[in-house]
């Protein structure tokens, strides 16, 4: 019974911190991951992230997981949110039981403080960190499984753990550490790594060896190859230092956390690697008594973080140089490194003081607090994941000289109809990254909505200077041109954004209003048709193919389409309009005039 409550405080905890972004909207890159994601719509999309890899990682199944959640949710984020929060909750109950495992006092407070950690808020409340949620709960079970093994040599445990850390593998491979946290696992029970502990964590290397470099091929020639490499070893070195020591003081103090990190000073580049090795080095002396657990919560944290500090280069590092999600891992062993010493603390009081709940009074009013003080700044935390204005509203404010926030804040002032207002936060950005392409192209889209087309094209020129392969730049230019009557010029860069992008729906459907201008109907048909196969959803590409049928005399064909684009876009003007004119054509004037008075209304709104 006590157990059963205690897991309902952990569920609880957890869904009262993130219960402000479980109704969130669709974040950055989230729409790449599920919403745009061609795979997870493919019937065989379960299997073919494991022989057909597209993306810049290879993590099949993190992306088998996936398609079986859009064959469940389909494009509504809740069923994400959902599935994102009841894994990491699963992962806090892993905890507490593997620190129980492991005899540590306290492994519920271990448990509870990883459920309501804000360093956990971004893997959690953004739907893209899936990778990171699936991945925890299978490396955990293989650590439990690898304990048992250790105790009574089991096989099949051996096995179990083997299996559970190929999934962990396959869902991210930031797990790839474990085989050297099992070695440290075996040091801590018994004071030496024996040749029998080398060979029984030999499989694992094994694994790890195969899955990372699978990762650095998949970095280097899919991510870093479009990125850029970023920086030189030396820098990346010292940077790796300063965010070791950022992150660990983010795990005791997690305040002015933030979507996007500004740069660590670049003096003094040696002294974080001192300070850790002082640390260790105590830790060290001490490793017939406490020391000894010290070192297994610190390597746990210092190990996990290892392959994402960017000493191996990552494409991330364009962005910023640390990351909350790369600390959801590392996280466990900073969390059980707390309830090891609050345990171990607990119980030297309860020597002196006696064992009466009495005795226990302060340290549970202690606990309390710092866990209600964690859960109140991860709920407020959670709030920001809510949208993508508040985010990169947030992600601003904290960090005004990150570009992507100011890059990505622009985007949504643009959706809103504030051109102005984008253009100075797209400005900034190309400040702060004169080599982004996409802060040129999406500067170019600003000062086009401000009727600046010369200015425009020139962004959109510089965006494809820097990168002559990128779509976007390509479908900027040409949906200006087609807006300047140069329809020939436009299907150019229409087939171009198609051609470097073979998922650009919306690419498909511009190129064909391009060929509708130049008074070729049929191929202008085909391409709505292919936009509607790659991206059922666009309700411009119903509206346009609608038209092409009300042209040809389909009416009911043409009804059909005008009625799916009104489905998925209910205050879409121009197909209640059309619609009206359709209706009116086949002699429904009643259900016609309904549509033109939706027209006026929709475009009064």
């Amino acid at each position: 019974m006590r157990n059963t409550l205690r897991t309902l405080a952990i569920a609880l905890a957890a869904a009262w911190v993130y219960s402000p972004c479980l109704r969130g909207t669709w974040l950055w890159d989230d729409d790449l991951e599920i919403s745009r994601n061609l795979v997870l719509r493919a019937p065989g999309g379960w299997w073919e992230p494991w022989v057909h890899p597209q993306g810049m990682d290879y993590f099949p199944l993190k992306s088998s997981l996936q398609w079986l959640e859009w064959h469940f949710w389909g494009a509504d984020p809740l069923g994400y949110h959902v599935v994102n929060l009841g894994l990491h909750v699963m992962s806090a109950l892993l905890i507490w039981r593997l620190l129980h495992l492991l005899g540590v006092r306290a492994a519920f407070l271990g448990g509870l403080l990883f459920a309501v950690h804000p360093l956990a808020v971004e893997s959690v409340a953004w739907i893209s960190e899936f990778k990171n949620t699936a991945s925890l709960p299978p490396l955990l079970l293989a650590c439990t499984a690898y304990v048992e093994f250790d105790r009574s040599g089991s096989r099949g445990a051996k096995v179990r753990a083997l299996l559970w850390f190929a999934a962990a593998l396959a869902c991210k491979t930031s797990a790839v550490m474990l085989p050297f946290v099992l070695l440290l696992f075996s040091w801590w029970r018994r004071g030496r790594i024996r040749r029998r502990d080398v060979r029984a964590s030999a499989p694992f290397f094994a694994v790890a060896l195969a899955m990372g470099a699978a990762t650095v091929w998949f970095q280097s020639t899919r991510a870093i190859g479009i990125a850029g490499t970023p920086q030189g070893l030396g820098a990346r070195l010292a940077q790796a230092g300063w965010s070791v020591v950022s992150y660990a003081r983010m795990c005791l103090w997690p305040a002015g956390l933030s979507p996007v990190y500004p740069p660590s000073p670049g003096s003094w580049a040696i002294a974080p690697w001192l300070g850790i090795g002082a640390i260790l080095g105590v830790f060290w002396l001490r490793r017939n008594g406490w020391g000894r657990h010290a070192l297994l919560g610190s390597g746990w944290f210092l190990l996990n973080l290892v392959p994402v500090l960017g000493i191996i280069p990552m494409s991330y590092l364009r962005v910023a140089p640390r990351a909350d999600h790369f600390a959801y891992l590392p996280l466990v062993g900073w969390v059980g490194l707390a309830a090891a010493g609050f345990g171990a603390v607990l119980e030297a009081w309860e020597r002196r003081m006696g064992q009466g709940r009495l005795a226990r009074l302060p340290f549970a009013i202690c606990a309390a607090a710092a866990v209600g003080a964690m859960a109140l700044g991860a709920r407020a935390y959670a709030a920001a994941f809510r949208g993508e204005k508040a985010l990169w509203t947030y992600a601003v404010e904290r960090n005004p000289g990150a570009w992507l926030a100011r890059n990505n804040l622009g985007k949504v002032f643009l959706q809103e109809g504030r051109p102005a207002e984008a253009a100075e936060q797209f400005r900034d950005a190309v400040r702060t990254q004169p080599d982004s392409p996409e802060a040129h192209a999406n500067l170019g889209n600003a000062l086009e909505a401000l009727g600046r087309v010369d200015e425009a094209r020139r962004e959109f020129a510089a965006a494809l200077g820097i990168d002559p392969g990128f779509a976007g730049g390509h479908y900027d230019l040409g949906l200006s041109l087609l807006r300047s009557g140069r329809p020939g010029e436009a299907a150019g860069e229409f087939r171009a954004a198609a051609r470097l992008d073979p998922w650009h729906a919306a690419a498909r459907n511009s190129l064909g209003l391009a060929l509708a201008r130049l008074g070729r109907p049929s191929e202008a048909t085909e391409e709505y048709r292919l936009a509607l196969k790659l991206n059922p959803d666009l309700p411009e590409a119903h509206l346009n193919l609608g038209n092409e049928l009300f042209r040809l005399d389909r009416l009911d064909e043409a009804v059909g389409e005008y009625r799916e684009a009104l489905r998925l876009y209910p205050g879409y003007s121009g197909a209640h309009a059309n619609l009206g004119q359709a209706l009116a054509k086949l002699g429904r004037q009643e259900e016609a005039e309904t549509e033109f008075e939706a027209a006026r209304s929709s475009a009064n709104h």
